[in-house]
């Protein structure tokens, strides 16, 4: 099944302009050297070999064809990186902190479990997600733990549950929205209060506030290593598969053991969290995406050098794919040239039209 305009899925890709894409989504956001391995060797047999972090902690894969997508999803299902069955694929869609500590970990592994047994969540939508002590990261349905207990609450509320059952209560949430807001599209759009009751969950204290950490360089007890507008190469996940355990994250970053950091170096891969390149968003761009109109991540690149540490995004088209929320400076290629947006997003009014690459970054430098 091929679809344009949604969230594909390891079942049901997208076309693109470089073929298929595909979506993997680590259990527990891990990937075991084995696993990375047989990821990267199946991105390279059944792709092209593009892979991308997405803001999802999910991993996505370019270029396959309609003959190879159904070889790399079984290979996907054989590597312990996704289940069999395509609906409950469909709905396992669950971020965890990197280097997330055993409680954390069961309480993922139960979520995840739970979601891929409850059939009735088949109407959940596409896009539909679960952040297990992720900080600063959207999604429907967030758990987080302080000071040994679990708050959880959906997307769009002020108030948490204090839960003896994490897991369940976030599967209580997602059953809440179906019967609140059926045809809603994201839990944002369900009033929260009548999500809870529904749920049959009564909200106790205030939701905590938390930070973005910052997750290139030295990490907890790993190292964080950046990819270039979050993209790489199969050859370079295959190498990195030698550092170990390797964590995905929402972040345009991999973690995996403090011995990656020389390795990352010799990659070129980002090891400093002042590196221009972490400021600015950008998405394939031509040709990979039929829908964009310029080679934007090239374009992206010289700007970061001419403006480091500028919060920019430069976008193939309107959509604003890689960079959905605003920036201070937001970049849409056009038929005749660049709209430049300043404070807002790909969608917003732009304040000029017909730009060059050039005249931007002068209007930038203005």
């Amino acid at each position: 099944m091929t679809r344009r305009g949604w969230c594909p899925t390891l079942f049901e890709p997208m076309q693109s302009g470089d073929g298929l894409l595909v979506r993997v989504k680590p259990p527990g956001g891990r990937l075991a050297p084995q696993q990375a391995q047989a990821l990267a060797a199946a991105a390279a047999r059944d792709g092209n070999g593009a892979i991308e972090l997405t803001a999802r902690a999910n991993i996505q894969v370019r270029g396959l064809s309609a003959a190879s997508a159904p070889h790399f999803a079984r290979a996907m299902v054989e590597a312990g990186l996704a289940v069999a069955d395509v609906a409950a694929e469909r709905r396992r869609s669950v971020a965890v902190a990197p280097l997330a500590d055993v409680a954390t970990i069961a309480v993922a592994s139960a979520l995840e479990a739970r979601l891929v047994a409850d059939s009735s969540l088949a109407a959940l939508p596409g896009k539909f997600g679960f952040a297990v002590a992720v900080p600063a990261m959207s999604a429907d349905v967030r758990l987080h733990r302080a000071d040994g207990v679990w708050l959880v609450w959906p997307d769009g509320a002020a108030v948490a549950v204090l839960s003896d059952d994490p897991a369940g209560d976030a599967v209580r949430l997602a059953h809440g929205f179906l019967a609140v807001a059926p045809g809603a599209k994201r839990m944002r759009d369900a009033p929260a209060a009548p999500v809870f009751a529904a749920a049959g969950l009564r909200a106790a204290v205030a939701v905590p506030e938390t930070d973005a950490p910052r997750v290139v360089g030295p990490f907890d007890a790993g190292f964080g290593v950046g990819l270039p507008f979050g993209a790489m190469d199969a050859q370079t996940l295959a190498a990195l598969a030698a550092c170990g355990t390797l964590w995905v994250t929402p972040w345009r970053a991999v973690v995996g053991p403090p011995g990656c950091a020389a390795l990352a170096v010799a990659l070129g891969l980002i090891v400093d969290p002042t590196d221009p390149r972490r400021a600015v968003a950008a998405c394939p761009g031509r040709p990979a995406c039929m829908a964009a109109l310029a080679d934007v991540r090239a374009d992206a690149a010289t700007l970061a050098q001419r403006f480091p540490g500028l919060a920019l995004h430069v976008s193939g088209c309107a959509k604003g794919c890689a960079h959905p929320g605003p920036a201070a400076v937001t970049l849409v290629a056009g038929a005749d040239g660049y709209a430049l947006v300043r404070e807002g997003n790909a969608a917003a009014t732009p304040l000029r039209r017909g730009l060059t690459l050039e005249a931007a970054a002068a209007m930038i430098s203005a």
